[in-house]
């Protein structure tokens, strides 16, 4: 019931690509706070006394920024940029 409201909401107060708006900036949001959940265990890693486990932070820690990065490139449209680039060459 509730969804409802807040579509018809939407669509009379600011339209249709208002509340697109809107929505893709609460997945954003959403998917920012599920990314800083995935760092902590490596950020913990770090301070540990065993020195294993620091060196599989290290290891983890690299391919968390490689995900990291890879996230934020098709969320700013990058990666579509690249490949509409590779596909088309203009």
């Amino acid at each position: 019931m509730a969804l409802i409201e807040l579509l018809t909401t939407a669509q009379t107060a600011t339209g249709i690509s208002g509340f697109t708006g809107r929505l893709y900036e609460v997945i954003l949001s959403i998917s920012a706070v599920f990314i800083a959940i995935l760092w902590i265990p490596i950020a913990l890693s770090f301070f540990s006394e065993d020195e294993n486990r620091r060196m599989e932070a290290k290891l983890r820690l690299k391919n968390a920024i490689i995900g990291t990065v890879i996230y934020v490139m098709a969320v700013s449209g990058t990666v579509y940029a690249v490949f509409y680039y590779i596909a088309t060459g203009a």
